[in-house]
């Protein structure tokens, strides 16, 4: 007659039974990278310059100068200069 095993008993007998319980992990968080581009703006064009400062969650820096010049022009601002590009 053949016996039927659990498969906690099937583990049991080829030793693969964990000595001790596992513990929950906490969940390692990713560092968020992203890339911080400031722009010299103006105004349409005329008056002051400002410095205008756009984060990207692109890893490229060439990338993430498009989007800022993008968002810049999209708000109204003419750019002028690229002041600095960071990645942390």
């Amino acid at each position: 007659m053949q016996e039927i095993y659990s498969e906690e008993e099937m583990r049991k007998a080829l030793g693969l039974v964990e000595t001790r319980p596992k513990k929950a992990r906490a969940e390692a968080s990713q560092p968020v990278r992203y890339t911080i581009v400031e722009l010299s703006v103006r105004k349409g064009g005329t008056g002051l310059p400002l410095r205008f400062e756009h984060r990207s969650r692109s890893i490229s820096k060439v990338t993430a100068q498009l989007e800022a010049e993008k968002e810049a022009k999209r708000l109204g601002y003419q750019v002028w200069a690229l002041l600095d590009i960071r990645q942390i």
